[in-house]
């Protein structure tokens, strides 16, 4: 009897101190996405949020569409980038707004439309000011307007 008592406690040990070695997985496509933007990267960096704008992610939809408009790690795609903006945009995503309204304003994938470019960025503004003050990249776009 003291011997399973012995290796029931050895084995809840070890599964107690397994259960406490281990951490969750952090890599995302997103995140190694950022990772090569950050070190200027941006084919890597195209290819990986392609990933996550397949899933839906909004951010990797923004993010993306910067490196298709400006035409870094590839080939200048400013349609694609209006697409992804604007679906990103219609659900809340502040920057992705905010470049969909510059766009319009300047005439860059789009007709130029200072009716389009306003709405969109008081569109970028509502969804900054929700956001609430501890996203930066809102209070820049709050500072912007």
């Amino acid at each position: 009897m003291r011997l399973l008592r012995s290796i029931l406690t050895m084995a809840l040990a070890a599964a107690v101190l397994s259960a406490c070695a281990t951490r969750p997985d952090t890599r995302s496509a997103y995140n190694d996405g950022v990772a090569a933007y950050r070190i200027q990267d941006y084919s890597t960096a195209r290819l990986e949020w392609r990933k996550e704008v397949s899933a839906g992610n909004l951010s990797a939809m923004n993010n993306l569409g910067y490196l298709l408009a400006e035409g870094l790690g590839g080939e200048r795609d400013e349609i694609v980038a209006i697409q992804l903006w604007t679906t990103a945009a219609k659900l809340g995503h502040s920057e992705a707004a905010f470049h969909l309204g510059r766009a319009y304003e300047e005439g860059t994938g789009v007709n130029k439309s200072d009716v389009e470019a306003y709405a969109w960025l008081t569109c970028a503004v509502a969804s900054a000011r929700a956001a609430g003050p501890s996203d930066d990249l809102a209070a820049d776009i709050l500072q912007d307007a």
